[in-house]
């Protein structure tokens, strides 16, 4: 009997041996998230329509040019972008009195040629020097929901279209330090409507109201590509 008892002594010993040699560990915690401290741009890929970014870009605030597919003449676009609220859309300087603001969210590149061509005097039909308050065609918006609305517009016919596989107007996406984003947290970009302005707007023969007036009376629906925005 003290034979059989030591027996299962052993087997009960090495059964307590094999157990602490196959115990796993606790694997260690994940590390905190690395808060955010600027933000990170990356351009869509193709030739069409698309925002890309500008030299001008800084750590915190991404500015984004809005380009067009090569030989497109237009004279005009317009476009709503929403964007996550961890990001604020930021506004320009005024380049005749830096570093005063505009208040607007978009800048004219000089592209489009945004004023008369040829004032001239309303009484004699003379011309007159450029009004500097001549109201242009450039406009932007934030809205609600943080939705950016923006458009840039030749005003004077009379100017030949545009290529636009050139900047043809500037936006720009600042760092928000009060939204708290961790490095590498993805912030969402979407073009919800955009058009073009046609070379042929408004370029009708004769005075007879005809569908191919109406067709060319309205600017056209465009698909703008957008890249990838990350917090870093």
């Amino acid at each position: 009997m003290k034979k059989r008892s030591s027996l299962f002594a052993g087997l009960l010993l090495g059964l307590a041996f094999a157990c602490g040699g196959s115990h796993t560990s606790t694997p260690p915690p994940a590390p905190p998230p690395v808060p955010a401290q600027g933000l990170v741009y990356t351009d869509p890929t193709g030739t069409g329509w698309r925002l890309v970014k500008d030299a001008s870009s800084t750590a915190t605030r991404v500015v984004l040019n809005l380009v067009g597919p090569a030989g497109l003449k237009t004279r005009g676009a317009g476009f709503n972008l929403k964007a996550d609220a961890t990001v604020r859309f930021g506004t320009f300087t005024d380049p005749a009195a830096p570093p005063i603001s505009t208040g607007w969210p978009i800048k004219d590149t000089g592209v489009f040629e945004l004023r008369n061509s040829d004032p001239r005097d309303p009484y004699t039909g003379d011309p007159v020097p450029p009004d500097p308050q001549d109201p242009i065609l450039l406009s932007g918006a934030v809205k609600k929901g943080n939705l950016l609305s923006v458009g840039i517009f030749q005003k004077d016919r009379r100017i030949a279209a545009k290529d636009s596989a050139q900047p043809l107007c500037q936006i720009a996406i600042e760092f928000d330090a009060g939204a708290q984003l961790s490095a590498k947290d993805a912030i969402a970009l979407s073009i919800l409507k955009a058009k073009y302005v046609p070379e042929d707007l408004g370029a009708f023969n004769g005075g007879v109201t005809t569908w191919e007036m109406l067709a060319k009376g309205h600017p056209v629906d465009m698909t703008i590509a957008v890249g990838s925005l990350h917090a870093n």
